[in-house]
């Protein structure tokens, strides 16, 4: 059932834009399958997806067709990487899941994406870049990269790129861990592009994008009745 209100949501917003979502819904599909979050880029070309599994997807919309000015196109999938592996903390006997809680696009600064997704426990910040030529005609290495016999090399020739299959490379560029004791729900990228929010049901903590071993809790909330927890940063 929450599937299918998830996906009846993503169907009527991309309705409501005059897109259409190409990818597939089924009623019964293995429980690391099921989509835990959605989040847009800020342009609307890409769209990020995190499932149960610890898997971000990525869809990228198709450009405007001239025979159909008033379609926006489709999303079709760009890329699929996997963010988030199920683990075990020994010293709280808790097993921590690989759930995708949140994704998060930070303003683009150049020709690469960049993303942070979290679990419960671990955000990660990942680079998405686009790769469409290769070089070749290396002076010591070979078609296959191997290293040539110097003895082989008479004479120098300036390497040139050539054109490939557009390749869509995903890297991981920071990990932001142990900075909550109870499960991360939100996180929320600050206007300065450099710094961001964390959060969990009693607390938030402010992040540098380029500090990953210390953050600043700028809220606590140890006092508060059971009932009264942090839901959004």
């Amino acid at each position: 059932m929450l599937l299918l209100l998830l996906a009846t949501c993503i169907s009527s917003h991309c309705n409501l834009v005059g897109c259409t979502l190409k990818s597939a819904f089924f009623l019964f599909l293995p429980p690391a399958d099921i989509i835990s979050t959605v989040e847009f880029n800020h342009t609307g070309e890409l769209l990020a997806t995190g499932d149960k599994g610890g898997r971000v997807v990525i869809f990228q919309r198709e450009p405007e067709s001239k025979n159909e000015p008033y379609n926006q196109g489709e999303y079709n999938v760009y890329s699929t990487f996997q963010s988030h592996e199920p683990e075990f903390d020994y010293l709280k006997s808790l097993e921590i899941e690989e759930k995708i809680n949140k994704i998060k696009w930070l303003p683009q600064q150049n020709a690469a994406h960049s993303l942070l997704s979290t679990n419960d426990k671990t955000i990660k910040l990942w680079k998405i870049t686009e790769r469409d030529k290769r070089p070749e005609g290396y002076n010591l290495k070979d078609e296959e990269g191997k290293l040539k016999d110097l003895s082989t090399v008479t004479s120098l020739q300036v390497p040139v790129l050539k054109p490939m299959d557009l390749m869509v490379e995903v890297t991981p560029r920071r990990i932001f861990a142990n900075g909550h004791t109870y499960h991360v729900n939100s996180i929320s990228v600050n206007s300065d592009c450099e710094t961001y929010m964390s959060a969990d049901d009693l607390r938030i903590n402010l992040w540098h994008l380029a500090i990953t071993d210390r953050s600043f809790s700028i809220l606590y909330c140890d006092s508060l009745p059971s009932v009264h927890v942090i839901s959004r940063a």
